[in-house]
């Protein structure tokens, strides 16, 4: 594919079989450039970090293309690994000297393990032979859980996903010398964005009704998408959703 902007309109679950495809084999194609350049070491592993603002459809976009190169190359198959297992727990949100205003603030960017994260994702691109443990995120009970993804050795494509994965401050700024692409996800309908999110939060009882919903998305999400907007690194590709 020679253009790096794929368009699309609408909510990200109507992104047609065909763009996802699309991307799976560009990725597809990717790999087998890398493999076949890199003769001493052709288990490396293709990372794509993909980013954008809370709601614009990163997480369910990487969902997609993974399961797209999973039935197109069920040898090597590829993963998804979210930056959500990467969450301070509550109980260290609690620890902390304003806890109110730290649990109200969850998912800003001192939220996280940053170095952790970092420190994972560098594991994840040179330990291409033994399995890598990363953490994901249960909704049900609000924190992360440890060792609960398993990146094998068959695992040549990793998307990693999240709000600063193109963060150009330290730590996350590492992130740009060890994944091979950067792909931001742009919504072009803001006020259904704005409707994502308040499913969600209702979904996962981060707000009760309607109301604590907006109340959050404007307190706290859209500080974080500005921030992530703002302080991010140049995509190598952009997807309009």
């Amino acid at each position: 594919m020679g253009n790096n902007s794929i368009e699309q309109t609408g909510n990200i679950s109507s992104i047609t079989q065909h763009t996802v495809d699309e991307l799976a084999q560009y990725v597809i194609n990717k790999l087998t450039d890398i493999s076949s350049s890199n003769s001493e070491h052709p288990q490396k592993r293709l990372i794509i970090a993909v980013s954008g603002t809370p709601g614009s459809g990163k997480t369910h976009l990487s969902e997609l293309i993974s399961s797209s190169i999973n039935a197109q190359m069920p040898s090597h198959p590829s993963i998804v690994l979210p930056m959500d297992g990467f969450h301070l727990t509550k109980a260290q949100l609690l620890a902390m000297p304003d806890p109110q205003t730290a649990m109200r603030r969850r998912g800003a960017p001192w939220t996280f393990d940053s170095h952790g994260f970092v420190e994972l994702v560098r594991r994840v691109c040179e330990q291409c032979e033994d399995p890598v443990l990363a953490p994901s995120f249960d909704h049900a009970i609000g924190d992360p859980v440890a060792d609960a993804i398993v990146i094998t050795a068959q695992h040549r494509v990793v998307f990693i996903e999240g709000l600063y994965a193109h963060v150009s401050e330290d730590p996350w700024a590492q992130l740009a010398d060890i994944v091979d692409e950067r792909w931001w996800v742009e919504p072009r309908d803001k006020e259904g964005t704005r409707e994502r999110l308040v499913s969600r939060h209702l979904a996962t009882g981060l707000a009760a009704d309607k109301q604590a919903a907006v109340l959050r998305i404007d307190g706290n999400d859209g500080i974080n998408g500005k921030y992530s907007a703002s302080h991010r690194l140049s995509p190598t590709r952009v997807i309009f959703n």
